[in-house]
């Protein structure tokens, strides 16, 4: 749903009519996605499993289709178009000034949180591209980073709503409420560029929404901005085109395009330990390798942060080869392992949205797909930190009273093993908790003076997530660790 700080209306009436419509083509095979791909095909999108794919068709071409397609459909128009009766304020979604409206009144109000929003650079028409940095005044010294980025495809504006909801809940939560939102902004540093496309998305709002690319017209229909970073750029013909006209046209070169530029040189300064890319609409969640179906070194870790986040929502995790097709000079393969820092843990969410627009009109679509795509936002900001050595503030461990090792391994994937040193001969009991706070797990022995190796042995049962350790004495002492836990996949 929609929600502005400040409420505004603003009531502007088009007349422009889409010369596209979405049209889904069934029996379809991988094999045919790269074909389609190759003819130049605008594929908006796919599912492999149930065999079909999403075409962006002119409206002229529609009669043609059962020359090619024995089953096909045509999708509902607001799918694929912004209505002109949302002209210029996009519906449901927010429009470029209710954007910006948004992180300035969320900056207003939240001034010890969130950061105004500073512009980054500028994009091919010289339009801002801003990001928001928010993070508590708790704390001091290193709080890793972490990157969320929106509407690198101007048609896609289900992810920015994602954003914008996922700004609201760590603000609006950070006092009272969840306590994951204060952990998360205590213990690490969230930077947003919510409009990663400015020039193609203010062109969608009078222009039917149907622009995926920037604006850099100079030869063709603009660049893709999403086959444009330096990894394996122009891999091969199939991940993106060459073609100036193809919607995943891939640009002259690498960083051509002033945008993609502005990224690579904002992420390279901020040095993330993880991101979020947002997209839509196939309800994916996509990580590296892109340009290839193949795995990356660290493929048991996505495979197990992707199973964790997707149990929420009920999204497919797996790489753009097992689910959708090849992409090549793509952000998220550019952050694992096209730049001179620590491989990025980078994920493509596909917001599961109805079609580029399908929701523009009811806000409770809105609602659904902010509420399926909040806990994986949550579940990375809270997971990700454990691999850079957040533990606990100095001094949690009160020795010589009462003290915890750090978890070993962390993170986790079977057992837990840490050291409880006990004071004298009073009983210590260990419990496990959630970030929320409920008890996870009871140590059923108690334990008694001297150094103790304490093994909690991760069942079925337990799920992929950030849990704390405490142990407390009768006499009220405690000490505490934070931990991970990852699940391989099949366990």
């Amino acid at each position: 749903m929609k929600v502005l700080i400040v409420f505004i209306s603003i009531i502007i009436f088009a007349s422009a009519v889409s010369a596209d419509r979405l049209v889904r083509v069934r029996d379809i095979t991988a094999g045919a996605v790269q074909q389609l791909l190759a003819d130049g095909y605008d594929v908006a999108n796919v599912d492999i499993r149930l065999g079909y794919a999403d075409l962006m068709i002119p409206e002229r071409e529609i009669d043609q289709l059962s020359l090619r397609f024995a089953d096909y459909e045509l999708l509902p128009r607001e799918w694929g178009e912004l209505l002109p009766v949302n002209a210029k304020n996009a519906g449901e979604y927010y429009s470029p000034e209710e954007n910006w409206l948004f992180w300035c009144e969320l900056a207003a109000s939240y001034t010890d949180l969130v950061d105004t929003p500073v512009t980054i650079g500028q994009s091919y028409q010289s339009r801002d591209i801003y990001m928001i940095k928010m993070t508590s005044p708790v704390g001091s010294g290193y709080k890793p980073p972490i990157y969320f980025s929106s509407l690198i495809h101007a048609r896609e504006p289900g992810g920015n709503s994602v954003l914008i909801d996922f700004a609201m809940w760590l603000t609006s939560n950070y006092d009272e409420g969840d306590t994951r939102a204060a952990w998360i902004l205590d213990n690490t540093t969230v930077y947003f560029v919510p409009v990663a496309n400015p020039d193609g998305y203010e062109y969608n709002m009078p222009g039917s929404g149907m622009q995926r690319k920037n604006m850099n017209w100079t030869d063709g229909n603009g660049v893709d901005l999403n086959r444009n970073w330096g990894y394996m750029w122009n891999y091969d013909d199939t991940g993106s085109s060459g073609n100036p006209y193809d919607e995943t046209y891939r640009g002259t070169e690498a960083f051509s395009e002033p945008e993609t530029q502005i990224q690579r040189d904002f992420i390279t300064a901020i040095q993330p330990i993880a991101a979020m890319n947002y997209h839509t609409y196939g309800g994916w969640l996509i990580y590296p390798w892109g340009y290839i179906n193949s795995p990356t070194p660290d493929q048991s870790t996505f495979e197990a942060w992707g199973a964790a986040m997707t149990s929420y929502n009920d999204y497919v995790p797996g790489r753009a080869g097992q689910l959708l097709y090849p992409v090549n000079g793509e952000q998220c393969d550019w952050c694992y392992g096209g730049n001179d820092m620590q491989g990025i843990f980078a994920f493509t969410p596909e917001v599961d949205d109805n079609g580029f627009w399908g929701s523009q009109n009811d806000p409770s679509e809105i609602e659904r797909i902010c509420d399926e795509c909040r806990p994986m936002n949550i579940w990375l900001c809270m997971t990700a930190p454990g691999f850079v050595g957040i533990e606990e503030d100095e001094g949690v461990s009160i020795e010589p009273i009462l003290s915890l090792s750090a978890v070993y391994p962390n993170p986790v994937v079977s057992s837990a093993v840490f050291t409880l040193t006990a004071p004298g001969s009073t009983g210590v009991k260990v419990t496990v908790y959630d970030t929320s706070g409920r008890v996870v797990y009871n140590v059923s022995e108690e334990f008694l003076s001297g150094d103790n190796t304490v093994i909690w042995n991760i069942t079925d049962d337990v799920a992929a997530g950030v849990y704390i350790l405490r142990a407390t004495d009768s006499n009220g002492f405690a000490a505490s660790r934070r931990f991970t836990v990852l699940k391989q996949a099949g366990i």
